[in-house]
This record gives C-alpha cells, sequence and structure tokens, in this order.
C-alpha cells in the first residue's frame, strides 16, 4: 500500500467515524426530545403499530434522509478531493483509484447506492407531500413505495457492483 492510498483510506475512515458520530447523536437526541426511537426490539413493535400511529415510520424516515444527506455530502467532498489528485500527479491519482477495485471499498459503494436512492426517492415523496398536501395515510404508503424501491434497486445495484468481486 501506497502513502497516498494510506492517506486516503485514512480520510475515509475519519469520515465514516464522523457519520456514525452523527447517527449516534441524532438518536440520542431523538430520544432526549421526542421519545424518538430506542435501538431494540421495541422499535419494531412500534414500526408495526396500527395504521393509527403512523408517525413513528415517517420519524424514523426523518432521520434516515438526514444520515444519508450526511454522507452523500461527506462523499462529495472526499470524491472532490480524490479527483483534485489529478492536478498534483497522475501516478498519485492512479494509486488512490487503485483502491476503489478492492472488495472493501465496493462494499461501500453498495451503501453509497442505498444512500443515494433512498434520500433522493425520500426527497421527490418530501415534495409530493408538501405540494399535494396529502394525509398521514398516503405519506405512509409513499414512504412504503419508497422503502421498497430503494431496497429492490438497491439490492439488484450491488449485485451489479460486487460481481466483479464475487466471480
Amino acid at each position: 500500500m501506497t502513502q497516498a492510498q494510506f492517506l486516503f483510506l485514512l480520510a475515509f475512515s475519519v469520515v465514516n467515524v464522523v457519520i456514525a458520530a452523527t447517527v449516534v447523536i441524532m438518536v440520542r437526541e431523538a430520544r432526549r426530545i421526542d421519545g424518538g426511537g430506542y435501538w431494540n426490539r421495541e422499535i419494531f413493535k412500534r414500526l408495526g403499530r396500527l395504521p393509527t400511529e403512523r408517525s413513528e415510520a415517517n420519524r424514523m424516515a426523518f432521520y434516515t434522509h438526514r444520515i444519508t444527506g450526511i454522507a452523500i455530502f461527506a462523499f462529495l467532498v472526499l470524491h472532490i478531493v480524490d479527483v483534485s489528485l489529478f492536478a498534483v500527479s497522475s501516478s498519485l491519482y492512479d494509486d488512490v483509484h487503485e483502491l476503489y477495485g478492492s472488495p472493501v471499498m465496493r462494499v461501500f459503494e453498495c451503501g453509497l447506492l442505498f444512500a443515494l436512492l433512498f434520500h433522493a426517492l425520500n426527497g421527490l415523496r418530501l415534495v409530493a407531500i408538501d405540494v399535494w398536501d396529502v394525509g398521514a395515510k398516503v405519506a405512509t404508503r409513499l414512504l412504503t413505495g419508497v422503502v421498497a424501491t430503494t431496497l429492490v434497486v438497491a439490492l439488484a445495484g450491488s449485485i451489479v457492483i460486487l460481481k466483479p468481486v464475487i466471480a
């Protein structure tokens, strides 16, 4: 591993630690402010409640939307830095970009795909809710569609991304 690859992986690790810390802070604030998500089996009981109590799923979508937004922003910053390495040295750029073919980075690409899909589709859902002023029932149905579409497309995309590593 070259020094450039090591520094890139170090920066990548710092970005992941920041994202994880943000998740922890958001979950703690959710508990403190509005009695939000406790990460145990109780959350599944709350998510499986009757349709009269739909706010829990929408609250979790709110937090997931924030977390995926932060992750996408962190990726963009890191991506701009690694692409700008070409201005410094083409060999440095090539050294760093060799990492993208590694199995670990391909798994992170699958995570990025999930984050992009969920953030984009949930953003469109939020625009639809604001523009057409739909009620809680339709908002929850839209959220179900967003989650289902995200999972199906992310799974299909992950198979394509991981195929060279698995084969």
